[in-house]
């Protein structure tokens, strides 16, 4: 008979082996600003230092890479623009109910009375 602690061994060790598999069988994910697209419209490239005639090629590929991420900081601020209207509709949707819940008039008390300091103080009844 499988007793939690094994059935939680079991899993975690499952957990374990998938990630495994996924770190040696799935590739398609991209590393820094390259990209999959054969056309090279915005992609990332290494810069080649160690030629010193190649000036006014690395000045070109200077202005490429700028251009590759000048568009990762846009579709950045898109999605922080998108975030921030999330946010705030959340705090809109706090306080209605926050007004929802709060009254409009205080509860009345029984059993209390009201003094002319605007004090209330509880009355005791014997039986």
């Amino acid at each position: 008979m499988l007793t939690l602690v094994n059935i939680l061994i079991l899993f975690f060790l499952l957990l374990i082996c998938y990630q495994i598999f996924l770190a040696y069988f799935n590739n398609n994910f991209l590393e820094g600003l390259t990209t999959q697209d054969t056309k090279g419209n915005t992609e990332y490239k290494p810069y080649d230092t160690n030629n010193p005639d190649k000036v006014y090629a690395l000045a070109q590929q200077n202005a490429g890479n700028i251009i590759a991420l000048n568009k990762e900081v846009q579709d950045m601020s898109s999605n922080i623009v998108n975030l921030q209207s999330q946010v705030n509709g959340i705090v809109q949707a706090q306080q209605q109910y926050a007004q929802q819940v709060t009254p409009s008039s205080p509860p009345q008390i029984s059993g209390a009375v009201q003094t002319d300091s605007s004090t209330s103080t509880a009355t005791t009844t014997s039986s």
